[in-house]
């Protein structure tokens, strides 16, 4: 763009003016000098390493299982099964243990027991209630006590355990008994199916009111009582040992032959075979609620 004369001209003499403005002002004050400090080298701390779980030796310990009373587990105080980190697993956090494993009173606490990689032959997946970095606080299937010794330290135990001894799973069922209004509420994740059941524990054997577990373990057995059995993690908080081969007082969503209806089992849940073909479907680890 051309400046005319003109334009020079007044900027010119605002220029002077500004410059004889500063000089009327006297000398000015010089400032303080700049100090550029020299670059010092700091050395970096090395971040800490993660020290290894306390030793045990898994040698002595109890197995954490239905066959074997554990005590010491503490119970669940209040927790329920968390959401999973990955959706793509299933919407409730699961693991499988994939070698023995200490079960800990805490994290990096005091182990008591050893959790196996399978319980009764299947694999052995439990679901996460809590997370503490490595540790993983998991429901467990075992009892801390006999109901003759202590009831309320029979069902509801828990453990944490290492997580890298254990693989992620999930499962989008969740399941819920109703013995007042002998219902079973099955949910896989995306319907809600509610459907009756034939019986639940009589009023002297009740079917715990703890949250449980199934424990992935399907059992036929053609020709008795209890044709198809699906294992919960719950035993009997009244009887200390209701099946004599194995010493356990277990309960379990099965079919059966008995023609009792309402509560007049021993604990377990009594269906037909067509409720127990949904249930049959439930992955190991899925929760079963009792109201």
């Amino acid at each position: 763009m051309t400046t005319t004369p003109v334009r020079r001209a007044t900027a010119t003499a605002l220029m002077v003016a500004a410059l004889a403005g500063a000089c009327a002002q006297g000398p000015a004050t010089p400032a303080d000098p700049v100090v550029v400090a020299a670059p010092v080298t700091v050395a970096k701390a090395a971040a800490p390493a993660v020290p290894p779980p306390p030793a045990a030796d898994l040698s002595a310990l109890p197995v954490v299982d239905l066959l074997h009373v554990v005590p010491g587990l503490p119970g669940l105080d209040g927790l329920t099964q968390r959401e999973n980190p990955d959706p793509a697993l299933g919407r409730w956090q699961t693991v499988v243990v994939v070698r023995d494993t200490a079960a800990r009173v805490a994290p990096a606490g005091a182990a008591v027991g050893v959790v196996p990689p399978l319980t009764l032959e299947v694999r052995t997946t439990l679901p996460v209630i809590d997370q503490r970095g490595r540790w993983l606080r998991v429901m467990v299937a075992t009892r801390g006590a006999l109901p003759s010794q202590d009831v309320a330290q029979t069902n509801g135990r828990s453990a944490w355990i290492d997580s890298a001894d254990t693989e992620p799973a999930g499962t989008d069922w969740s399941i819920q008994v109703d013995t007042a209004a002998q219902t079973i509420t099955v949910d896989d994740g995306t319907t809600t199916h509610v459907l009756p059941v034939k019986a639940t524990g009589a009023p002297g054997t009740p079917t715990p009111h703890v949250p449980a577990f199934l424990l992935g373990t399907r059992w036929l057995q053609p020709g008795t009582t209890t044709p198809r059995v699906l294992l919960l993690s719950t035993q009997s908080e009244t009887i200390d040992h209701y099946d004599k081969p194995t010493g356990t007082a277990v309960t379990a969503i099965h079919t059966t032959t008995l023609r009792g209806v309402g509560a007049v089992s021993n604990g377990c849940v009594r269906v037909t075979d067509d409720v127990l073909d949904l249930v049959w479907q439930a992955p190991a680890g899925t929760v079963v609620t009792t109201v």
